[in-house]
C-alpha cells in the first residue's frame, strides 16, 4: 500500500514559537515500518507543515502503533526516522 494523504492529520500544533515540535497522527497503516521509513514517503508532509523534529503517531489496522521524527524535508515531501532519543 502507498502513502494516504488524507489520512495523515496535525492533532497538536505548537503555540510558543516553534519551541516544541508538533504531533502528528496516521491513521490506519497498512505500510510497514520499513516503508514509512523510506526517504519523501509523506509526498506532501512539508507542504502540510511537517518540520524536522516533529513527531508522527503511525497507527495501524488492529493494536500496531509506533512513533516517528521527521528528519529531513524536501520540497513538499518530508521523511521520518526511528526517535532520536535525547543525550
Amino acid at each position: 500500500m502507498a502513502y494516504q494523504p488524507g489520512n495523515l492529520r496535525l492533532v497538536v500544533q505548537d503555540l510558543d514559537n516553534f519551541v516544541r515540535p508538533k504531533r502528528w497522527v496516521y491513521d490506519a497503516v497498512a505500510d510497514g515500518d520499513a516503508a514509512i521509513r523510506t526517504t519523501n514517503y509523506f509526498s506532501d508532509g512539508a507542504a502540510k507543515g511537517m518540520k524536522v523534529g516533529d513527531l508522527v503517531d503511525a497507527v495501524g489496522n488492529g493494536p500496531a502503533y509506533k512513533q516517528y521524527q521527521v528528519s529531513a524535508t524536501s520540497g513538499n515531501a518530508a521523511t521520518v526516522s526511528n526517535i532520536t532519543a535525547i543525550a
